[in-house]
């Protein structure tokens, strides 16, 4: 059991996807399911979004402020967290695995404000683990106008873990995306 909180973030425009993207179905099943399964080993998970579902019935958490930007679930889950880690995670990676999450909380130091997987040559700020330590740096952030996670992360004592080009990083932004991720997963079986 990972002694932390995981925070899934269902609250994003999905633009360029065209639809919910948590709702696509992969391989028989939600990707919100997948993601949702894949955090099975946390203390608590939770779902942080602008507006609860109807169907969904897993614990929900309403963003504490109106921006759109994944800062504001960060800022969510870490004011309601009540473990001292929280895993931040967007509802876009449903390759993801509980074996990422294990490393992450396997690497993480006692002075470390987040622990940050490094894939495909770009920071997961949206698939890190985050020290509730960090919640006044967040504030200041705020004042000063600024809703970037990657700036906030590069500004704190964070731990990144190489994943490379790992496919469980592959983001599905895209209807094309979509249909590569579910070839590749129906490839695999």
């Amino acid at each position: 059991m990972i002694s932390a909180s995981a925070f899934i973030l269902i609250g994003g425009k999905s633009d360029r996807f065209g639809s919910q993207k948590w709702q696509s179905i992969i391989a028989g099943k939600s990707v919100f399911d997948h993601i949702w399964d894949a955090c099975s080993g946390f203390e608590n998970r939770f779902v942080i979004g602008k507006k609860k579902p109807h169907k969904l019935v897993k614990p929900f958490i309403f963003d504490e402020l109106e921006i759109q930007a994944p800062i504001n679930g960060l800022y969510t889950a870490l004011k309601h967290s009540k473990t001292d880690w929280i895993l931040l995670l967007s509802c876009d990676l449903p390759l993801i695995d509980a074996d990422v999450f294990q490393t992450l909380w396997d690497t993480r130091t006692k002075e470390a404000d987040a622990v940050i997987p490094v894939a495909y040559d770009r920071n997961q700020g949206t698939s890190a683990l985050y020290h509730k330590r960090i919640l006044p740096h967040l504030e200041s952030t705020f004042q000063h106008a600024d809703h970037s996670l990657y700036s906030l992360t590069e500004k704190l004592n964070s731990i990144k873990v190489e994943f490379r080009d790992d496919k469980r990083f592959w983001n599905m932004n895209t209807k094309k995306d979509f249909v590569e991720i579910s070839n590749f997963i129906a490839n695999k079986v």
